[in-house]
């Protein structure tokens, strides 16, 4: 059994808290642990007229990284009604917001108006006139005036969304539809083994296989990981001629010193691409 074959009800190993914080330290990734409390209101806040928000209580606590947290306090309270929608702010959504801080034009905040709270879009016109502004054009733009008793509660800095979760039949299907495409275009390896025999006296180094990657990321469709790919081109039985096998690692390590790999393979010779991987990529993208 090779390394790479596919096994059935295979289960992904779950890592631990510590085991993430180490490879991600090992790999250089740069992360922050969410430490710091930052209270949830129970009140919502109104995107669509202003209503009132009653006695705030405190519903949960979110846990945030430090770094995110300025010289003012920070609360998130739940969005609702759909005058932000433009500003992609939906029911449920949760602003997190700076409390106290001073807005300036184009912030969305938390303004109490009327006695009432609502959350837009602050501005202010060229006639000095201050302004709440919907993302919504079923609903009219608020002119801030002393008879309101305007007042900004909040700057909103951050909208955190409710990760999704999909059902079984979606996530069925996305696999149903996979299988299909893959039965319809072959296996995308077979094909790869075929052209880089054929053109093995392109290669130069084990380094050219990034060039197969972005080749088959690009004119095959392939959708794996690069890691994925190197397992599969290693394992690969290339003729005995070959002389530049794929190894772990390399072609992760050529894209990162390569940004224009990061393209598609029709703009590398405009982003500095050398003459001898656009010779290569011509000739698997014909091959292909």
């Amino acid at each position: 059994m090779t390394k790479n074959k596919e096994v059935s009800g295979y289960e992904p190993y779950v890592m631990t808290p510590e085991e993430v914080f180490t490879e991600f330290d090992r790999k250089g990734i740069k992360y922050e642990i969410c430490d710091t409390p930052i209270p949830v209101l129970e009140n919502k806040v109104n995107c669509g007229s202003p209503k009132d928000s009653g006695e705030q209580m405190i519903d949960d606590y979110y846990y945030v990284p430090k770094s995110v947290v300025g010289l003012h306090p920070v609360m998130d309270m739940p969005a609702q009604g759909d005058s932000m929608i433009g500003a992609d702010i939906h029911e449920g959504d949760l602003l997190r917001m700076e409390i106290g801080a001073v807005p300036h034009d184009g912030d969305i905040v938390l303004a109490e108006v009327d006695r009432e709270y609502t959350a837009k879009v602050y501005f202010t016109d060229d006639q000095q006139q201050k302004w709440l502004l919907p993302m919504n054009e079923k609903y009219s733009p608020i002119l801030l005036t002393a008879d309101k008793e305007p007042r900004i509660t909040g700057v909103v800095r951050s909208i955190v969304k409710e990760a999704p979760s999909l059902s079984y039949r979606d996530c069925a299907a996305i696999v149903v539809r996979h299988k299909k495409q893959k039965a319809e275009t072959g296996d995308v390896f077979t094909r790869v083994k075929k052209a880089v025999s054929e053109g093995s006296l392109l290669f130069w180094a084990s380094s050219s296989w990034a060039v197969v990657y972005c080749v088959a990321r690009d004119c095959c469709g392939y959708e794996g990981t690069v890691s994925d790919f190197e397992r599969k081109a290693e394992n690969m039985n290339l003729p005995m001629r070959f002389d530049y096998p794929c190894s772990e690692g390399k072609v992760q390590r050529t894209i990162s010193n390569h940004p224009y790999m990061r393209l598609p393979i029709d703009k590398w010779k405009e982003n500095g691409a050398s003459v001898r991987e656009i010779v290569l990529m011509e000739f698997l993208r014909k091959n292909l």
